[in-house]
């Protein structure tokens, strides 16, 4: 559900960023507001994913030594 949300963040931050008057500033709108927030968001997702995995595999080590 979340990647609908980002999709149309995505769409309506570049339509922002193309709507600037000059070429630079559509690219640091682009950056600040479409490329770097996205990365968190990746980033962050991918590291939540990885702890829940590391957590389960530790739970079930801890099942399987009982």
């Amino acid at each position: 559900m979340w990647h609908i949300i980002a999709i149309g963040y995505l769409f309506v931050t570049v339509l922002f960023a193309a709507a600037q008057p000059s070429i630079a500033r559509a690219l640091i709108y682009l950056l600040f507001w479409s490329v770097m927030p996205c990365l968190f968001a990746f980033w962050a997702a991918k590291t939540r994913r990885r702890n829940k995995l590391m957590k389960m595999q530790e739970d079930k080590a801890e099942d399987g030594a009982d």
